[in-house]
């Protein structure tokens, strides 16, 4: 990944398949998981994970997040 974006694949407990989460600046964004099959991939943000100072605001290009989530959604396809 670049930037300040990071894509971490886990198995989470909650789910049946591998998950994968979206950091910014290590802030845990959200977390996409493919229990409803490929093609209803799900989406869930979470708001209070960890708080970032303020200097590291959660404020980012929007074209750059949109192909993070297509690219996450793609490797979590094969996976």
């Amino acid at each position: 990944m670049s930037d300040d974006f990071e894509i971490i694949f886990l198995s989470d407990s909650n789910y049946e398949n591998l998950t994968v989460e979206i950091s910014y600046k290590d802030q845990i964004l959200c977390q996409l998981n493919k229990d409803n099959g490929h093609d209803n991939i799900e989406v869930e943000f979470f708001s209070d994970a960890r708080v970032l100072p303020e200097k590291n605001a959660m404020k980012f290009n929007l074209d750059r997040f949109l192909r993070v989530l297509t690219e996450t959604k793609e490797e979590l396809k094969i996976s």
